[in-house]
């Protein structure tokens, strides 16, 4: 398979490095002219692909991408190698193929699609393809304004919420993640769509001061802790703070919404007197890490850095920073590649930070697509990955 370099799960797997949030500072016609011969160099390493090899490459990623095997027509043009790729791809990004791989992909990282106790699972799905329809950036899978229904038409989600933040914001994403203190969606958002886990640098993430958190989430060290079910093993245990600072911030956004997936304008975020941990004293809601009432019921909160004011905002955060198409790319490699496969070579950040450079600014999955499937040092990954198999 095709190895994506994301960070391990768990708040001990290390924290993000603040390299992947920065964004190349160049500037000036030296850093185009570099762009430009960087480009040409990639084009030059794609073109001397030999025709066996590019046809091979072809037969392996159209099940994935276009949901069928490859045409005669396109077997006859990739007898001139690697110079015909680009032509074969570029069609394939307009078959309604690439529409179903959108949508199959995000139901994927979800674990949407269907209908299940009155929630329509596809609705993350359907916003996907509905994106690729209309080649429009991609950046919409979070900051859409709307839903999109079965037919394809623009509709209302579902949530009951004042605003829409694309598939977030569907009773799909939140009534699958929930969890007490709404730790499973905060995650469940950051890992999908910024492919960082707990703890994040601080300066990527600022933690909340400790003051702001109930006192269970203060902690420290064996010594701050106060909580017996943290003593217990509740959560990361005694040093609940490393993660729960930045989970606080995030997770906060999700306290106005049930554990159906719908928005609640009584929500108080407070804990239930002597009820379970995390539950909030208003039926079928979770808990707020903030301790103060007017603080633990408010939406408001911060992303990456930024205050927000509610899961709009944040999304428009999340969608516009650095690390937003380096994770939308390696889901999309890890689709097209099919990672169940059992080993193969790594694609490395860099070849990662040139597919995204390649795709332009705030570009549609279809241009993401094609200078990621095109880029030499994947063709050549998933060809070694091939004669391992």
């Amino acid at each position: 398979m095709i190895v994506l370099a994301v960070l391990a799960l768990g708040c001990a797997a290390g924290e993000l490095d603040r390299a992947r949030f920065e964004v190349d500072g160049g500037a000036g016609d030296g850093s185009i002219v570099a762009a430009l011969e960087s480009e040409a160099a990639l084009a030059r390493r794609r073109d001397a692909i030999a025709p066996e090899d590019a046809e091979r490459y072809a037969r392996r990623l159209a099940p994935m991408l276009v949901r069928r095997s490859l045409r005669e027509s396109e077997i006859e043009q990739l007898e001139r190698g690697g110079l015909a790729l680009a032509t074969v791809l570029d069609a394939w990004t307009s078959e309604p193929g690439l529409e179903r791989a959108a949508r199959d992909m995000i139901s994927t990282l979800l674990g949407t699609s269907g209908h299940r106790d009155g929630i329509d699972l596809d609705l993350p799905g359907n916003l996907a393809a509905h994106l690729v329809r209309a080649d429009a950036p991609w950046s919409g899978i979070l900051t859409s304004d709307h839903c999109v229904d079965a037919s394809g038409a623009a509709s209302a989600c579902d949530t009951g919420a004042p605003y829409a933040a694309g598939v977030i914001t569907t009773r799909a994403f939140l009534a699958g993640n929930h969890s007490r203190y709404n730790l499973r969606r905060a995650r469940t958002l950051m890992r999908r769509f910024a492919c960082v886990d707990y703890p994040i640098a601080d300066d990527v993430q600022p933690r909340l001061e400790r003051a702001l958190l109930i006192p269970m989430f203060r902690a420290t060290s064996a010594d701050d802790q106060t909580e017996d079910a943290a003593r217990a093993g509740f959560g990361n245990g005694l040093a609940c703070y490393t993660c729960h600072g930045q989970f606080g911030a995030h997770a906060q956004l999700f306290v106005r919404y049930d554990r159906d997936g719908r928005y609640r304008a009584d929500a108080t975020g407070a804990q239930r007197a002597g009820g379970e941990l995390g539950v909030s004293d208003v039926e079928g809601l979770y808990a707020s890490h903030f301790v103060d009432p007017e603080r633990a019921r408010d939406e408001r909160t911060e992303m990456l850095g930024q205050e927000v004011a509610s899961l709009p905002d944040a999304a428009r955060v999340i969608a516009t920073s650095p690390a937003f198409l380096p994770c939308a790319t390696r889901h999309l490699l890890a689709y097209g590649f099919d990672l169940a496969e059992p080993s193969g070579p790594a694609i490395d950040a860099r070849t990662v930070d040139e597919i995204v450079r390649d795709a332009g600014p705030d570009p549609s999955l279809r241009a993401l697509a094609r200078a990621a499937f095109l880029h030499p040092d994947v063709i050549r990954a998933a060809l070694a990955a091939n004669e391992a198999r």
